[in-house]
């Protein structure tokens, strides 16, 4: 009976060892059909290696990567899958191991491959085998070429480039600049532009332009076609075309890029026209010799003052005395030069709203807007004193004494119409002529009266 029970128990105990087994091995299954799935399921080629480096197992993705057949690998040695004078490594150590080397597919094709094995040990630390993973590089060494040759086009046309390229700080150092911006600039060396603080100082024509520009560029984020005045290194001027955006750095501090165009000699040219139009705008108002209004300009804007209602002008008629003897002693080039320094005494003599008028040869007119007799008469003098006191063609190492006489209107009550008061005034200046040299006569009740002579 006690032996029955012994066996009894010994073959319960046999039933639950068997069951355990099965357990576990249902276990290993599962996980191995786990361990199965996840292989398959990446995209890595997944390899595992023999103490030897014989491949015993092997996944979907390294015969995708390599075009073999299952039996064509297992069994193969590791070495045999890959030209190892192209091993580029990585890291290495005695557990792990990186590298990349040109894999050979069955079709002949090469394939760029990242391997990466790990060492696999038992528990007396005896190598057992080895895992491995390899990832094709194909598309990313694809990637990769394709921006290194648009890094080298992007070179090529930075560094061709006919527009002046640069990145700057916001205080206007140069980070970085391509040859034409530093030909722009009249630099032989891009270091020159580099180097040293006050980039400001050193590049602007007027700081002020780059305060205004970046104050700008702060509020827009970007500006196209903002001229700037800029500083060659010889110290002549540049006109450029600036086309800017603010950017920031790799730090990501802020910093300013852009291309300039140089302006410069459509800058001169636009200047050369404006300098030409104000030329010809004023040529149309007044004398090229000497630099009063001329007739033109007397008629329109004496005729404009007489539209006014109450305006009172009074106009002078100024002829100089014998001034033919001036012109046959010294000729007709002195004799210009003195109507020229008749014109400066004028000039100094008039003020406020006055002007003067040359209007042919040796005779001029002097307009006084709101002035009547007494006071244009006072003109007369200090002007006819001024014209004694000064020798004339000093500058030239001679000394000419001249005289004037002047005829006196007034509007309204002598004409009320322009042509009505040169009348009366070059009337009045004939009666003083007619009087003798260095004469004044003035129109009074409708006839000339001698103030002085």
């Amino acid at each position: 009976m006690d032996r029955s029970n012994e066996v009894a128990e010994r073959v319960l105990e046999l039933e639950e060892c068997l069951s355990e087994k099965r357990r576990i091995l249902d276990e290993l299954g599962r996980s191995r059909e786990k361990f199965r799935l996840v292989v398959d399921g990446t995209s890595q080629g997944f390899l595992l290696l023999d103490s030897n480096l014989a491949v015993t197992e092997l996944n979907k993705g390294v015969l995708q990567i390599l075009d073999y057949a299952p039996e064509e690998l297992l069994g193969k040695h590791f070495y045999d899958l890959y030209d190892r004078g192209s091993v580029e490594f990585h890291f290495a150590d005695t557990t792990h191991l990186s590298f990349e080397a040109t894999f050979l597919t069955k079709g002949g094709r090469t394939a760029p491959i990242l391997f990466n094995r790990s060492t696999l040990r038992d528990a007396c630390g005896e190598v057992t085998g080895y895992v491995a993973f390899l990832t094709d590089l194909t598309e990313l060494k694809v990637a990769e070429a394709e921006r290194r040759r648009a890094e080298l086009l992007y070179e090529k046309m930075y560094r061709n480039a006919v527009q002046g390229m640069f990145q700057s700080t916001l205080s206007g150092r140069i980070l970085r600049a391509n040859p034409a911006f530093r030909q722009l600039l009249g630099y032989e060396h891009s270091e020159e532009l580099f180097a040293g603080e006050g980039a400001v100082e050193k590049y602007y024509g007027n700081v002020d332009d780059h305060r205004k520009m970046t104050a700008h560029l702060r509020e827009a984020r970007a500006l196209s076609n903002y001229q700037l005045e800029l500083r060659r290194r010889d110290g002549s001027p540049v006109w450029a075309l600036a086309n800017v955006r603010l950017a920031t750095d790799e730090a990501g501090e802020p910093i300013i890029e852009g291309i300039l165009v140089d302006n410069t000699a459509r800058k001169i040219a636009e200047d050369k026209l404006r300098r030409s139009e104000e030329r010809y705008r004023y040529l149309a108002e007044h004398d090229a010799l000497t630099g009063l209004y001329n007739r033109r300009y007397l008629y329109d804007h004496v005729s404009a003052l007489l539209r006014q209602k109450e305006a009172q002008v009074s106009l002078i008629f100024m002829d100089l005395d014998n001034f033919k003897l001036v012109v046959d002693t010294h000729g007709h080039l002195h004799g210009s030069l003195v109507i020229q320094e008749v014109a400066a005494t004028i000039m100094g003599v008039l003020v406020e709203t006055a002007y003067g008028v040359s209007y042919a040869g040796d005779e001029f007119v002097l307009v006084l807007p709101a002035v009547d007799k007494e006071k244009a008469l006072e003109v007369i003098r200090e002007l006819q004193e001024r014209i004694l006191q000064t020798n004339y063609l000093s500058a030239e190492g001679l000394k000419v004494n001249i005289s004037a006489s002047f005829g006196l209107a007034t509007c309204p009550e002598d004409a009320t119409d322009v042509n009505g008061l040169l009348a009366e005034a070059d009337r009045a200046l004939f009666d003083a002529k007619g009087r003798g040299r260095n004469a004044i006569a003035v129109i009074r009740m409708g006839a000339s009266a001698i103030w002085q002579a």
